[in-house]
Parts: structure tokens; sequence; C-alpha cells
């Protein structure tokens, strides 16, 4: 297993590299985009739509930033997807967030004509200059793009790095880095106070890449047996997680498709019950989250292995574990000292009924949780010997 923890630990530093060169990104684009979303946020009086326009696990990293604006202003968030919120208000003030790194992607490209049609404004986030999206939004008069340069699925490129980091894992990891990064700048624009060299964007990048650095320092011995345990096996993978970690946990499961494994989310209506040969890998930093604790329960009762992904040695978690005498199968997910509480407290809920703590805390352990489960996927293509041209086969 020594060489995958080789290419554990190349990923792992390419991605670091990724969240590093957000900044470095053009300030007066960084400016623009907060300024435009701080302008439509910045009405109090009246209900914001705000809808994001977006696909498969670009999609995800768009989600955790919509959920961002609704915690803290009077937006609210409309996904494509649900078929409850897929309506569009004219009475109301619309924005359409669309990611797109390809810019090539159908159905986020009629959503983005639809918003267009209807009048209503257009944020584009993409890596592609020349793509349709780019084309449709930099000519629309309520229109504005930010290009933030990124590998996508849609790229040729079958080097080494390709490996490390396949299938368009660079450009979503940077949207997600990127948007929660700026989303203080906007904060601060609705609050009255513009900083122009984006002071807090900045920090933030920088602390993101510091964070995620720490990732490396994972015990190697611990991380090959779970490596040693995650891969070689026939068995379906179901991949448990909610809120933020959830959207880590529905990008991870799409990724083992792309192994040529059978894998489900677990709160797809499609999921099956856990058997034996199954594998069960909940995604939860604080290690106290419910749902997640009920999966431990019901796959230890049905026979299958757990291998959970967290940050807290002293959770509920850990302790259904150490019980079943399976503590060896948790991989924890170094973060520094000053965010250990935030994520590790003791702030459990029963039911779907989320905290304000929970609510605004800061996404250290989502973002690092991302670079971890890339990094895996990467090592699991080596360990499968599946090359990115096969596993783009396998991609929707």
């Amino acid at each position: 297993m020594a060489g995958l923890i080789d290419t554990y630990k190349d990923a792992t530093a390419l991605q670091c590299s990724f969240i590093e060169k957000l900044g470095k990104l053009d300030l007066e684009c960084v400016n623009a985009f907060a300024d435009s979303l701080a302008s439509f946020l910045r009405a109090k009086d009246e209900n914001n739509f705000v809808y994001g326009l977006a696909a498969g696990r670009s999609a995800l990293s768009l989600y955790s930033f919509l959920q961002l604006l609704y915690n803290h202003f009077n937006a609210f968030p409309c996904t494509m997807e649900d078929p409850v919120q897929k309506h569009f208000r004219n009475t109301r003030k619309n924005l359409g967030i669309a990611v797109s790194g390809s810019g090539e992607t159908p159905a986020v490209n009629k959503y983005i004509e639809d918003i267009i049609n209807q009048g209503g404004e257009i944020r584009l986030i993409t890596a592609n200059k020349e793509g349709t999206a780019h084309r449709l939004v930099e000519s629309y008069e309520n229109g504005s793009v930010l290009v933030i340069k990124g590998k996508t699925k849609y790229d040729e490129d079958m080097t080494r790095t390709s490996k490390l980091s396949p299938m368009g894992t660079e450009f979503e990891l940077e949207v997600l880095a990127f948007l929660n990064a700026v989303f203080k700048e906007i904060q601060s624009r609705i609050e009255g106070d513009r900083n122009a060299a984006c002071e807090s964007y900045l920090s933030t990048i920088k602390d993101f890449a510091g964070q995620c650095k720490l990732i490396s320092r994972v015990d190697e011995d611990g991380l090959s047996r779970w490596f040693d345990r995650l891969f070689p096996r026939s068995g379906r993978y179901i991949i448990g997680g909610v809120g933020r970690s959830g959207l880590v946990a529905r990008a991870f499961e799409m990724r083992f498709t792309h192994l040529n494994k059978t894998s489900y989310w677990e709160r797809d209506f499609n999921t099956p019950s856990f058997q034996i040969g199954d594998v069960y890998v909940p995604i939860t930093g604080s290690g106290n989250t419910y749902e997640c604790l009920e999966g431990v329960k019901s796959a230890f009762k049905r026979g299958a292995d757990v291998l959970p992904i967290t940050t807290n040695v002293s959770s509920e978690l850990v302790e259904l574990m150490k019980q079943k005498g399976c503590e060896e199968d948790i991989v924890f997910i170094p973060v520094s000292e000053e965010y250990l509480d935030q994520i590790c407290g003791s702030r459990r809920t029963t039911s779907w009924l989320v905290s304000e703590y929970s609510m605004h805390r800061y996404p250290i352990f989502e973002i690092n949780a991302s670079i971890f489960t890339n990094s895996v996927v990467a090592v699991g293509a080596e360990f499968l010997g599946i090359e990115e041209a096969g596993m783009k086969r396998l991609h929707a």
C-alpha cells in the first residue's frame, strides 16, 4: 500500500495548490462578483429567489453556497432538480447563479436561457471562455461572468496530474472554496464596508489552504488499512451525510460509479437496505449527527461494514465503533485546534431541526473532507487500474 499512500499525498498536495491558486484571482473580478451579489441581496423588504443552475458535482459545490445565503439573508434558494421549488416568481427579485466548468452542459444552458427569457439576473462561474454558457451570459445586460481556470471533465489532458485529479475535480473544488471565501466579502458590502483589496477573501483562502495541508498528516498505517478495507470488495457502497457534509457525501458517491462500483447516496429514494458485503461510509465532522448514527447502527445490525470519515475522536460515532471493536476502521481528518471545538462540540440534534450554531459555522471540515475524498478517488483509480478515460465512459 506504500504506493497508494504516495498517490494520496500527491493528490492532496495538488488539491492544496488548487486552493492556493484562488488567492491569485484578479481582485477586480472578485470585487465585481461580491458587489453584484451584495446588490441583489441587500433588499430586506422582500423575498429574493436565488436559483442554483448547475448539474452533477458542480451543483453540489453551488448548493453549499445557497445554504449560506438562505441562513444569513432573506434569500430563498431554488434548485432546478427540486420539483417543489421549480417555479419562477415574476413578482419577486430573481437571480440565477450558474456553475458550469465546460459551459457546455445542455441542461444548465437551457436554465440560463429560461432565466434570461424571464428577465432575471444571471451570475455565471465557468472555466471556459469559449463555452456556450459564457456566450449566453456575456451578451445579456443583466448577466456577468467570473472565469476560474481549472481542469474540467471535458479536458483531454491525460498526464500524471490528470490521474491525481480526474474528471473535473479541480474546478469543482475551486468553486466550493471560492464561494465560501467570497461570502465574507458579500457580507461586508451589505453592511456598508467595502474593501477593494478583498482582505477577507484573501485571508479566508489562506486559511483554507493552511487547513487542507493538514490532511496529509493522516496516520499512514491507519489510512493504508482503510484503503485495504474500502476498495477490494464486490458489495455495494452506501455513502451517508447530512447538510453540507451530505453534499460532500453525494459527490463522493458519484465517483464510485465512475470507478465502476455499485454505489448509493444513503438518502436517495432508491437506496436499498444494508446487507452483508456492503460498506457504509458516513461523513460527519462532529460524529454526533443523528442520521449517521442511526445509519451505523442499521449497517452493523444487517452485517455491513462501516468505514466512517470524521474529525471528532470523542464522538458518539467513535463509541459505537469501539463497541463493535471496529475503531480502527475510522479515518480522522485533521483540522487545527482553533476549529476543532466548532466542529466537535456536543451539539447533537435528534431530528432534522438544525441549530443556529450548526447553520453558521465555518465549513472547514466540509472543504477538507472534499479534498480527502477526492484524493481517495485518485487512490481508488490507481488501486483498481482505472484510467481517467475509462471513468469518463462511465460518467452520465
